[in-house]
């Protein structure tokens, strides 16, 4: 085998590396944060402004886990006011694992989501709400056991 030979191999090796390498790239799945990532980036202002009103409450709205799911309570100024807002729970590896439901709070400011909508790992909790006409906004990480 001369050295003509060889580089022939070098090359449909090569060649060969670099068909795989395509083929094993067009069948991975990517998901975006949002399927309207641009739309989004168009509104972060109200997101910027709803971290400064909720930054200012007396505390933060807290995510627990308990045996029958996870916890969301809000803090003592927010209990029995008219909020309309919703919970986001974004698995960061998996879109189709997301859980998005309405910020329906009780008398006493608690909601609890049940722990059967999960998987094992971690979540971004993202909470949205608006109130007296002003925008809220929390982000959390928490890792569902």
């Amino acid at each position: 085998m001369n050295w003509g030979h060889k580089i022939i191999i070098v090359f449909v090796v090569f060649a060969a590396g670099i068909l795989t390498l395509v083929t094993k790239s067009m069948r991975t799945r990517i998901d975006m944060v949002t399927p309207d990532y641009y739309g989004e980036e168009l509104k972060y202002q109200q997101v910027i402004d709803g971290k400064e009103n909720a930054g200012r409450l007396s505390a933060p709205v807290t995510i627990s886990q308990e045996d029958a799911g996870v916890m969301i309570s809000l803090p003592s100024e927010l209990r029995n006011k008219a909020l309309n807002g919703k919970v986001t729970f974004y698995r960061p590896s998996d879109s189709g694992k997301d859980v998005l439901m309405p910020l329906q709070p009780d008398q006493s400011g608690r909601q609890l989501v049940s722990r059967q909508l999960f998987i094992r790992g971690p979540y971004k909790v993202k909470i949205a709400w608006t109130m007296n006409d002003q925008p809220y906004y929390q982000e959390q990480l928490v890792n569902i056991n």
